[in-house]
């Protein structure tokens, strides 16, 4: 059974990986790529509070400012796979019962004097803004982006948009607005009425609802390895 997965190309190879374990076959067609941005340190430096949206937002940030930085603060992570990351670092991340702005949310209003915190939220430029809105008028919360996300063209796009108009792709994985967004400026969105298709995200899962698109495939947990079960089950 082919997959078609549309992460960044680095991410898309680890999740490969996981797919031909499970007996899938994986196909890769990133339409997303990473490029670091400027930001201020001191953003950084001043917050009391430090929520990380993704792995990258690890990745981008500790490649400009130590870890040690951090000791002192309260660190958040929106995952496991963040919170994992973030302890090779040698911090203890707080992570939510939900792996969600929701959630994050629910976590803060766990913790006291809130309006006396500055909370910096490390994220993707084009992130978005659900935290802040929930938090609006209870904290001193910003964002501080530290790499954003462009377009890529898949050079194999002809190959994917005729496997996709032969329904010979049984599922395509989308891990972010981003994915999906970038996948049908390249490829009509109708070919994937014959293929199933799987999220990872509430976020996700409505910016294909916002195109007409409901998602077959939606694990409660929003990690790889659920999508990876869930498929099996739909699949099975």
């Amino acid at each position: 059974m082919k997959v078609l997965i549309t992460r960044e190309k680095s991410q898309a190879e680890k999740t490969a990986k996981l797919l031909k374990k499970e007996g899938f076959e994986p196909i890769l067609f990133p339409t997303i790529r990473f490029e670091k941005i400027d930001f201020e340190e001191k953003a950084v430096g001043q917050a009391d509070i430090i929520i990380f949206s993704s792995q990258n937002a690890v990745k981008f940030l500790f490649e400009e400012i130590s870890p040690e930085k951090l000791l002192d603060k309260i660190v958040i992570a929106t995952g496991e796979k963040t919170a994992k990351l973030l302890e090779k670092k040698g911090l203890r991340p707080l992570i939510p019962e939900i792996y969600s702005a929701e959630g994050v949310y629910q976590l803060l209003l766990k913790m006291n004097n809130l309006q006396n915190k500055k909370i910096a939220v490390i994220r993707a430029l084009e992130g978005i803004n659900t935290l802040f809105e929930l938090m609006k008028g209870k904290a001193d919360i910003y964002p501080v982006p530290v790499y954003k996300t462009v377009e890529n063209i898949p050079e194999n796009q002809g190959e994917i948009k005729n496997l996709l108009s032969s329904g010979e792709i049984d599922v395509v994985v989308f891990t972010s607005p981003s994915t999906f967004k970038n996948f049908i400026k390249i490829i009509d969105k109708s070919l994937l009425r014959n293929t199933k298709i799987a999220v990872i995200g509430a976020t996700t899962q409505k910016a294909l609802e916002e195109e007409g698109i409901t998602p077959d495939i939606i694990p409660s947990k929003f990690t790889m390895e659920e999508v990876i079960k869930a498929i099996k089950q739909q699949l099975s």
